[in-house]
């Protein structure tokens, strides 16, 4: 039985089309209490922080997610790639200064995925379990892309 008082609200999470950054392609998800608190202005701020990334996502072929995560005032902005393995790579970024900063993390145990990131990361990793069992073909490629999440979380 619960019997912390303090509740966590429900967020929702809305797929944004597909981003692309040279070579690599981008399911693209908001997530928030209310998804039209994100202005486009906040989203192209992001676009910008991934296309200026030091992973260079547009000289590599991949696929992968990202999530633009509300949170107040602020933003998580989590950059996720598969690099076509099973393994899934994280680069994440902060907006408190009113652009995207690379969140330095430097100790061994960190905090990864909140209660509403997991409902996404979840559904992208079944998604990807299926992509690995096929031929990994453009058609396969492109089905994946089409398989998001949307909903409560």
């Amino acid at each position: 039985m619960n019997t912390n008082p303090t509740s966590y609200p429900s967020k929702f999470a809305a797929f944004n089309g597909i981003f692309n950054v040279g070579k690599t392609r981008f399911k693209w998800y908001n997530l928030a209490e209310n998804t039209h608190d994100i202005s486009s202005e906040d989203i192209s701020h992001a676009k910008t922080c991934i296309e200026n990334a030091t992973e260079h996502f547009q000289d590599i072929e991949d696929l992968g997610f990202v999530i633009l995560h509300r949170c107040g005032s602020n933003y998580l902005l989590l950059v996720c790639t598969w690099r076509s393995e099973n393994e899934l790579w994280e680069s994440v970024y902060y907006d408190g200064t009113g652009k995207f900063e690379t969140w330095e993390r430097k100790n061994n145990h960190i905090p990864t995925y909140c209660v509403w990131e997991m409902g996404i990361v979840y559904h992208e990793s079944r998604a990807w379990k299926k992509f690995l069992g096929t031929d990994k073909q453009e058609n396969n490629r492109q089905q994946y892309l089409d398989d998001f999440f949307e909903g409560e979380v």
